[in-house]
């Protein structure tokens, strides 16, 4: 267990303290449309923001995981489960958020969901992206896998 924590805290520093901008625009695999959500075999990530706000107006960005591999599991994660990649029209990256917790265990039964809601505003006007990942592992028995699913990058307007 220990080494699963270590893992996962190695992991999330790679992501804070990599070089901002190209080099983890770089990690992040091709872009998926606006319209698709990721899905792996066993997992599903999707987000859900406006399309349009105003400069300095607070908006919601909703985000689920769900459990598809047929079976109960417990996830070990951070808190929360998602972080955000916000990118401008130039897709540079702005705005890093950050985890409060790492190494939380979490029940996740067959067919469940994990939603989280984060409030977010944008300062200037200008179109952006926006997508979450989700980054956590699963214990099985005395191998541990580790899964990073990011979500389909959505575009949001802000307008003065």
């Amino acid at each position: 267990m220990n080494k699963l924590i270590v893992i996962l805290f190695m992991t999330v520093f790679s992501y804070y303290f990599s070089e901002p901008d190209e080099s983890l625009a770089a990690k992040m695999r091709p872009a998926p449309s606006a319209s698709e959500n990721i899905k792996s075999e066993s997992f599903s990530a999707q987000i859900s923001i406006p399309k349009q706000v105003k400069a300095n107006q607070e908006f919601i960005i909703s985000v689920e995981l769900k459990n598809e591999t047929g079976r109960d599991l417990e996830i070990t994660t951070g808190s929360p489960v998602f972080y955000y990649v916000v990118r401008d029209n130039a897709g540079k990256g702005i705005h890093p958020t950050a985890r409060t917790d790492i190494g939380v265990v979490r029940p996740m039964p067959e067919g469940d969901s994990i939603s989280e809601k984060s409030q977010y505003r944008f300062k200037q006007s200008g179109t952006y992206e926006i997508s979450a990942i989700a980054e956590f592992s699963v214990q099985s028995g005395e191998k541990s896998e580790v899964y990073q699913i990011e979500t389909a990058r959505k575009s949001i307007q802000v307008s003065d």
